[in-house]
């Protein structure tokens, strides 16, 4: 915990001060029992603001917790817990605890306690938040004299996308479209290479793709016909899009599908910052996936077409499933290529579908790709889990 500021209340306390004065003087000059009432009466009050005025809430310590060893998702609240020790024991007529320049909060009424508890709930959207702040204010009972110290204490939340539960026909049919009707061949072509991978020790030299290696700037082995696997690539299009949070959703979905049905499963955020999680088989690829989703942006600023040549077509999995906002005339053609090696799925979440996008979707079907135009609407009101939200 570091203090980041503390807010004194010198003009409140000098209004207090001036009326505590006119008051006494009007009791003074005024004399009589009513004139000594009002003056005495007032004088607890004006007395416990001035404590207030000068009580060292600076000094207090402050730490924030939030319950760990469970997820959030996108929409749920996030229970938030202060743990507060005042410098002094001593009753305030009122200490209220906020995040940061937020509302809302905690309100405590005359805590009796020099250590208080309280507990609010945020509700923060997809991403990883950094909580910095907490901001406490005391009063007196009338609100007159109010102070106010923020203080430094951080804490990291990540709220992950919602996901719906994928119909379990809907996977056996991407298995069933196109490329997944053909054999796969099992035989090595020691002369032609049918993609690259990543170098991994016991790898022979003369595996090593020189081109790849020069243009990924690492490493790259050579991988033959015969080391063709199940693995499948979910595509999120970081291209800036109103839509991106359903596209996140619905990347999230396919991926989850996919990891039920036992297949390994890969994902590549093509955004400003690329990011790439290779497809495996483990008990972690979920959280990974989960993980890399929820930091996902809507910054791509170079072509989709040149992503896709460079991140997957030297990789060798067996299906690709892309998840964008647009169905652009440029790179159908590399789509068409794409499916005459692979199994490729493609949703477009867009609420622009004309006669250019269907006809671009149906060159794509006649080539072998899975092609589904969504709605954003229909993704606004998700169910995660199975259960409703």
């Amino acid at each position: 915990m570091e203090k980041t500021r503390n807010r004194l209340c010198s003009p409140a306390l000098a209004r207090l001060l001036l009326l505590t004065a006119v008051l006494f003087s009007y009791a003074m000059f005024q004399g009589g029992f009513v004139s000594w009432f009002l003056f005495y009466s007032f004088l607890p009050f004006g007395l416990y603001g001035v404590f207030i005025a000068i009580y060292p809430l600076g000094r207090a310590a402050v730490r924030r917790t939030v319950p760990a060893g469970r997820r959030y998702w996108a929409g749920d609240r996030i229970p938030v817990t202060a743990h507060i020790d005042l410098p002094w024991p001593i009753p305030l007529a009122a200490v209220a605890v906020a995040e940061g320049k937020q509302d809302g909060g905690a309100m405590l009424a005359w805590p009796l306690r020099r250590r208080l508890v309280c507990t609010w709930s945020l509700s923060l959207p997809r991403g990883r938040h950094s909580l910095d702040t907490i901001r406490l204010e005391v009063s007196d009972a009338f609100g007159w004299v109010h102070k106010t110290a923020s203080f430094h204490a951080p804490c990291t939340v990540i709220v992950y996308p919602r996901y719906i539960e994928w119909p379990a026909e809907a996977v056996r049919e991407w298995f069933a479209h196109g490329k997944a009707a053909r054999p796969i061949p099992l035989h090595r072509d020691m002369a032609v290479a049918a993609g690259a991978r990543e170098y991994a020790p016991g790898d022979k030299m003369s595996w090593v793709h020189w081109k790849a290696s020069a243009r990924r700037q690492e490493l790259m082995t050579k991988e033959f016909d015969e080391q063709r696997n199940d693995d499948w690539i979910v595509v999120l299009d970081g291209a800036p899009s109103r839509s991106f949070e359903e596209l996140v959703t619905l990347a999230a979905s396919v991926a989850k599908a996919l990891i039920d049905e036992g297949v390994p499963v890969g994902l590549l955020v093509a955004g400003k910052e690329r990011s790439f999680v290779k497809p495996r088989r483990h008990d972690e690829q979920w959280q990974s996936l989960l993980l890399k989703l929820a930091e996902a942006n809507d910054d791509r600023n170079e072509p989709l077409a040149r992503v896709m040549s460079e991140e997957i077509n030297g990789r060798t999995a067996a299906g690709c499933i892309m998840v964008t906002s647009s169905l652009s005339a440029e790179w159908v053609g590399q789509l068409r290529e794409m499916a005459s090696k692979r199994r490729v799925v493609l949703y477009v979440v867009s609420d622009k579908w004309g006669d250019d996008e269907q006809n671009a979707a149906d060159r794509l079907r006649h080539s072998g790709v899975y092609v589904s135009h969504i709605a954003p609407h229909t993704l606004q009101t998700v169910w995660q889990g199975g259960k409703e939200k």
